[in-house]
């Protein structure tokens, strides 16, 4: 009974025997670009000598664990793809013809020619060998899109509401890109995604949310966009726009206009968006005093009187709305000099300060010289003895 057992013994020990030198290596992970060609490398590594392939086939896996053959090679019959679709010619084993009859067959990469979303996949290559049976290895092919970026601010009216301020689109990538903002404002970012140009792509779409104050008009965000195909992230700068009506102040008046005082004036000072387009200057009594003469957003007094005694207003406008402000004039019988003299008594004080300062420093180092010099030469005294 042991004799017809002994053959099948012998031939598994000899199959066990260097099994594990006879190896498939193929990439873990292969990446292309949407378009271009890719290489899904397969070599069939041994250190067992000469060995003999009868095939090789290259199997596609999809998402629910079911497989099909899209290439098989064979060493008297060539290369054939028994499932065309979605490949269309698209296929080819790089040892092609220049493979001779009689050699080891040990490269079976393949190329796959103009990549479509639908060819992400895991593909199997496998060596049917003698006497070692069957060898393989799996690689995930991933189909990568280099996305397309841009960004603009949009133009808002000021309210008390967040609004879209500025957007920023990434188009036609795959995976769909990552953004995100930078800015110095309370401000976040609201992100849609869409189907892309191309199958398989897509479109992401984010937006500066913000309540639009005149502090924001003229700030700065930044769009950041990310994506596996950049070396480094695409930064997009922008500056936000926030229209606004004006925000107005009276400046020069010093608390020093008095009767008989010459070319006094006042300046309406507008910020805005856009730029103011009318100034008007009037009184609570309607118009201006004869003296007073309004150019612009500048008022000017040509000689102070009594009829400056009162209270200037400056309405300012621009496409949005109006702003205004108030500055209320006490007219002197005479000049201040109170004030000049105590400016006076200041800047005295300040050079007197600066002149005791010279004084000392320079008897300092008078002092510091002389030391030098007695310690160099030697007092008198001491030449005596």
């Amino acid at each position: 009974m042991a004799r017809p057992t002994a053959l099948p013994l012998l031939l598994l020990l000899f199959l066990g025997t260097g099994a594990e030198n006879v190896q498939v290596r193929v990439p873990a992970e292969v990446q292309g670009l949407l378009r271009s060609d890719v290489m899904l490398p397969c070599h069939l590594l041994s250190g067992e000598g000469k060995i003999l392939v009868s095939q090789v086939m290259w199997l596609r896996w999809d998402r629910n664990g079911g497989s099909q053959s899209v290439a098989v090679f064979h060493p008297i019959h060539g290369a054939s793809f028994p499932n065309s679709e979605p490949y269309d010619q698209r296929m080819s084993f790089v040892v092609g013809n220049s493979w001779e009859k009689g050699a080891e067959l040990r490269d079976a990469t393949l190329l796959l020619k103009g990549l479509r979303a639908e060819d992400e996949a895991n593909y199997t290559c496998e060596f049917a060998t003698f006497p070692w049976g069957s060898r393989k290895g799996a690689t995930w092919l991933r189909v990568l899109a280099e996305p397309q970026n841009h960004a603009e601010s949009q133009e808002v009216i000021l309210s008390s509401e967040p609004k879209p301020m500025a957007r920023c689109v990434s188009e036609g990538g795959r995976p769909p890109a990552r953004i995100s903002w930078f800015s110095p404002l309370p401000g976040e970012g609201t992100e849609t995604r869409m189907t892309g140009p191309a199958p398989g792509t897509f479109t992401v779409t984010s937006r500066f949310t913000l309540i639009p104050t005149p502090q924001a008009d003229g700030a700065k965000v930044t769009c950041k966009v990310e994506h596996e195909t950049f070396s480094e992230p695409v930064l997009i700068p922008l500056t936000l726009s926030v229209k606004y009506p004006p925000e107005v102040s009276i400046s020069g008046y010093d608390d020093n206009w008095f009767v008989g005082r010459v070319e006094a004036s006042l300046s309406c000072d507008a910020q805005s968006n856009p730029e103011p387009t009318v100034y008007e200057w009037s009184t609570p009594m309607g118009s201006l005093p004869t003296t007073a003469v309004a150019q612009g957003p500048r008022l000017i007094i040509r000689t102070v009187d009594e009829a400056a005694n009162t209270t200037f207003i400056c309405s300012v406008a621009n496409a949005v709305g109006t702003g205004r402000a108030e500055q209320t004039i006490r007219v002197r019988e005479s000049p201040d000099t109170a004030g000049a003299g105590a400016t006076g008594g200041i800047i005295g004080g300040i050079i007197a300060a600066i002149i005791a300062l010279a004084v000392a420093a320079t008897a300092i180092l008078i002092c510091r010289q002389q030391r030098k010099e007695e310690e160099l030469h030697g007092r008198p005294e001491e030449e005596d003895e």
